[in-house]
């Protein structure tokens, strides 16, 4: 009896022992399935949660912030960096027209003093006469002063035209409108001259050859002179008579050897 006793207990706790191991075996997965599927609902409930109270993420406003500043920083220096263009811009622009400006008033000066010494030498073998009174002195260099300073400015207008702003047109009306108006003022040959080029430079063969061959007429011993010879030769070249434009180099060349209108006749000889 008591050895049957004995064999039985134990293998009654063995089988309880089994059924609860099988118990755990068939439990276990289903917690497990069911923990699983319910991870998803949680965080959705949590999200749905956040949402309907109107509380953001935590970190999402950080993100955001710091994107939106650094946007913002952005903006601001490429403002600045226009701004700084744009007075560079500015400065360089006021820059090349004071280039310009003082190029022109550069020329003319240096067209003035010209000028002046071919006149000089003509005053020089002018005697002098008994001079007016100093009331009629002082009158007529008024008005002479008033001439002077309006004849200089028709023909800087003029110039500006036709160096500067390259309009050639008006250049061209205006310089002939100075001849008209001072027709033996002080710019009169250059104006010649310029209405030479002007011509030339359309294309006006005959027009630049009246020019020139006028200026050469009137004022043979301007300082433009050589100038007009030198591209008078080029034109009648151009125009087919090169027995002419010969002629004419070969003249600038002994006439004025020092001069840069002499050096360019050299070289368009060699050419021909």
């Amino acid at each position: 009896m008591f050895s049957c006793v004995g064999f039985f207990v134990p293998l009654a706790s063995a089988q309880v022992q089994v059924v609860d191991s099988s118990n755990r075996l068939l439990v276990s997965p289903r917690t497990e399935a069911a923990q699983a599927s319910a991870q998803p609902a949680v965080a959705q409930a949590v999200a749905y949660q956040e949402a309907s109270s109107g509380t953001p993420p935590v970190q999402a406003p950080a993100a955001a912030t710091d994107v939106q500043t650094q946007m913002y920083f952005q903006v601001q220096s490429l403002q600045q960096e226009v701004l700084e263009l744009r007075g560079l811009v500015e400065e360089l622009t006021y820059e090349l027209k004071r280039l310009k400006q003082q190029r022109l008033d550069d020329y003319l000066s240096l067209d003035k003093r010209l000028t002046a010494l071919a006149g000089g030498k003509a005053a020089t073998a002018q005697p002098e006469s008994a001079g007016p009174s100093p009331k009629m002195a002082s009158s007529s260099a008024g008005a002479a002063g008033a001439q002077s300073q309006d004849e200089l400015q028709r023909y800087r207008s003029a110039i500006d035209l036709a160096l500067r702003q390259k309009d050639y047109d008006k250049a061209a009306t205006a310089f002939n409108q100075y001849l008209q108006d001072f027709p033996q003022g002080t710019y009169a040959p250059n104006s010649q001259y310029w209405l030479g080029e002007i011509y030339l430079k359309q294309g006006g063969l005959e027009q630049a050859r009246d020019w020139f061959s006028r200026l050469l007429s009137d004022f043979p011993d301007h300082a433009k002179a050589p100038d007009a010879a030198y591209k008078l030769g080029t034109v009648y070249d151009q125009l087919g008579d090169k027995t002419k434009a010969r002629s004419l180099l070969s003249q600038v060349i002994a006439d004025s050897p020092n001069s840069n209108a002499a050096r360019l006749a050299k070289n368009y000889l060699t050419g021909m």
